[in-house]
């Protein structure tokens, strides 16, 4: 990956395309919201991946960041809850749901790279 500052905000080049980063929200995405979202977006492609082996049919999923920080200490994240809500047909149980999201904190490697020094959890709510 490469970055190169242009103006005011950064370009990175990556193999999907450009990516503008900038802490103007008009010229680009913050990092805030880039680191955020590769937490849910690595443990919401796993959890994908998951559902699918064990076989657990799903009409949708919808992920959701709760985000708590330290404004004194240059706005450090200090918490991440991760809350994955699955719409299905077919009932998964409590049980199953918690396996599931063990095997999600686990096996996500932006999770893992954070976990000791951020607090994150990862959590299934089933809407039928």
């Amino acid at each position: 990956m490469k970055f190169t500052f242009e103006g005011h905000h950064m370009i990175g080049k990556l193999d999907h395309g450009d990516l503008a980063i900038s802490g103007d929200k008009r010229e680009g995405f913050c990092p805030y919201e880039l680191f955020v979202s590769s937490l849910v977006g690595c443990s919401g492609i796993l959890l994908n991946k998951i559902l699918n082996k064990k076989r657990l049919p799903f009409k949708k999923i919808e992920l959701e960041a709760v985000v708590d920080n330290n404004e004194e200490k240059a706005n450090q994240i200090k918490k991440v809850a991760i809350i994955a809500y699955i719409r299905t047909n077919q009932s998964i149980s409590v049980e199953q749901a918690e396996k599931i999201s063990r095997l999600v904190v686990k096996n996500c490697g932006m999770i893992q790279s954070v976990n000791n020094s951020i607090e994150t959890s990862f959590s299934i709510k089933i809407l039928e």
